[in-house]
């Protein structure tokens, strides 16, 4: 598969994930997986889908998938083409976001 970065998740990824050499790695390891996968359906099915928590969003979420990093910090990804998506057609994906608010304290 394809990944395209967003500027947002630039920005994101220099805010939240400085001198956090750990979820740097594993964001490399999931970028990894990814690109190995043929499609989107294919990464679905792998066992690394609960090795690194890649699950489909719900709501007014629910164009995108995310990946954790850790336990408070989240990839925000979104599969290029129209929702609702074939995940069998989708071979490229978009990197979003990297969030840490939905899991912060209180």
């Amino acid at each position: 598969m394809i990944i395209t970065e967003t500027s947002r998740y630039k920005r994101s990824k220099r805010k939240i994930l400085k001198n956090k050499t750990r979820e740097l790695e594993r964001l490399e390891n999931i970028k990894n997986l990814i690109i190995k996968c043929d499609n989107l359906h294919v990464l679905l099915l792998s066992e690394f889908k609960n090795v690194y928590r890649i699950e489909k969003k719900t709501g007014n979420l629910k164009e995108f998938y995310t990946a954790r990093l850790n336990d408070k910090i989240r990839l925000f990804m979104r599969p290029v083409g129209e929702y609702p998506y074939k995940e069998i057609e989708i071979d490229e994906i978009i990197f979003e976001n990297i969030d840490d608010k939905h899991y912060g304290e209180g």
